[in-house]
């Protein structure tokens, strides 16, 4: 898999099976609107998700899915991702005991 940059990785963290709507995305990053739609249009890109048109809330956005043909890679991607983290908090928390 392509390297993804972080809010790549967050929006597909968000994301989940059955999906989200773009503007609720860019919510939940705290991101606007047009910042979130070239995150999707990268991840799309990639292969990574796929997005249809949809009325949500009375106005037009676009559904954004994973790509189902993608989905172990996004999944075991997503599962190292998770690892590092909690290596790297670990690491931070041992250093902290250390320096007190």
């Amino acid at each position: 898999m392509r390297h993804c940059r972080p809010l790549e990785e967050g929006a597909l963290a968000l994301i989940g099976s059955d999906g989200i709507v773009q503007s609720e995305l860019a919510r939940l990053l705290g991101i606007s609107s047009s910042k979130c739609s070239r995150i999707v249009c990268s991840l799309e890109r990639k292969g990574l998700v796929k997005r249809s048109k949809t009325t949500f809330r009375g106005r037009r956005t676009y559904l954004v899915r994973r790509n189902l043909s993608q989905r172990r890679l996004i999944d075991s991607y997503l599962a190292e991702l998770y690892v590092l983290f909690l290596v790297s908090s670990s690491r931070n928390t041992k250093n902290r005991r250390r320096s007190s």
